[in-house]
């Protein structure tokens, strides 16, 4: 009989606050799986994100003979591994660390984190206003971001990423769509090179108005609203660039690596936890290969590995506002 090897997918528990995260990620692992099946097993486990149930779950997957570890898929969940103290089977984790903790030797992470998006934006936005202005001045951002703790984190990561490249940049200025009187003041003082707005949409709408369609204006996903076929428009937005996963951009990307595109039910969200689990079962897939690393142009962005580092690297593909949706350039 030819080898099959097992993969663990570890998920949060489907009654709980992260179910509807559950159903999208288990659902594009399955997509996964269907499609290119042979040789490989997929066993799910439903954890709580502690260290007790995650340990739980490796030690049942330790007893069926289990090679690899899809997850966990939350922040709490790849945080509990480093209270595991050794990690057993080699792992994927489906989301990042916060701080500089150093992970377990066999961990590896996939994130659709906005950080890492955050982080390629200041390079692509850097070498355009280098490109479009070579003079010897440090080029000058002003970095606007919402008051979430996910939009603070893709500004804070753009802002050290910018600085870190020879670029000028305050602290991000922090907005509330009730205070957006007091932003009209901030910009007639501002003359800067690139503006970045770490903020959902219907909050980019207003501060694009305000900014002029003149002003050079970047961002990660939090300021997509889909692709083409997205109910939501934003008109406000054209020409503002932003990375964004290819399967949300280009709906043929799906067939075109034939699988089934998302459920119509799905939220924005959820497509792109879906594109994540197809992704994910493609990593492992990679992983098996006997190979160091690997390359793979996938759903959420190309995705290479070379085991230099415990990250994968995902690139996010570049678009820009026409329309009022973002469309590859």
């Amino acid at each position: 009989m030819p080898t099959v090897d097992r993969v663990g997918l570890l998920l949060p528990k489907s009654n709980g606050p992260f179910g509807r995260a559950n159903t999208a990620v288990r659902a594009g692992v399955e997509a996964g799986y269907r499609r290119d099946n042979r040789g490989l097993s997929v066993d799910i486990y439903e954890v709580d994100e502690n260290a007790r149930s995650i340990a739980s779950a490796y030690r049942g997957m330790l007893e069926r003979g289990t090679a690899l570890v899809l997850g966990p898929m939350t922040r709490t969940g790849t945080h509990a591994l480093l209270e595991l103290g050794e990690v057993p089977i080699t792992t994927v984790a489906l989301n990042q660390i916060d701080g500089d903790a150093a992970l377990p030797w066999n961990v590896v992470i996939l994130t659709l984190a906005v950080e890492q998006e955050a982080v390629q934006v200041a390079d692509i936005a850097f070498k355009a206003v280098r490109e479009r202005s070579p003079s010897g001045r440090p080029p000058r951002a002003t970095i606007v971001t919402a008051t979430s703790a996910i939009g603070r984190r893709a500004a804070g990561s753009f802002h050290e990423r910018w600085r870190s490249l020879g670029g000028e940049a305050a602290l991000p200025i922090e907005l509330e769509e009730s205070a957006l009187y007091k932003f009209r003041g901030i910009t007639r003082a501002e003359n800067q090179d690139v503006w970045f707005l770490s903020m959902a949409p219907q909050l980019a709408r207003p501060v694009r108005i305000i900014i002029g369609k003149s002003q050079p204006v970047y961002g990660t996903s939090l300021l997509s609203v889909g692709g083409g076929e997205a109910s939501a428009r934003a008109p406000e937005l054209e020409g503002v660039r932003l990375v964004e996963m290819p399967a949300m951009v280009q709906s043929q990307s799906w067939s075109m690596l034939g699988y089934p595109a998302p459920p119509t039910d799905f939220t924005l969200e959820m497509q792109r936890l879906y594109a994540l689990g197809i992704d994910a079962f493609r990593v492992a897939r990679a992983m098996f290969s006997g190979r160091g690393g690997f390359d793979i142009d996938g759903l959420t962005g190309r995705l290479r590995y070379d085991g230099s580092e415990p990250r994968i690297q995902r690139l996010a593909q570049l678009v820009e506002y026409r329309g009022g949706v973002p469309g590859p350039l």
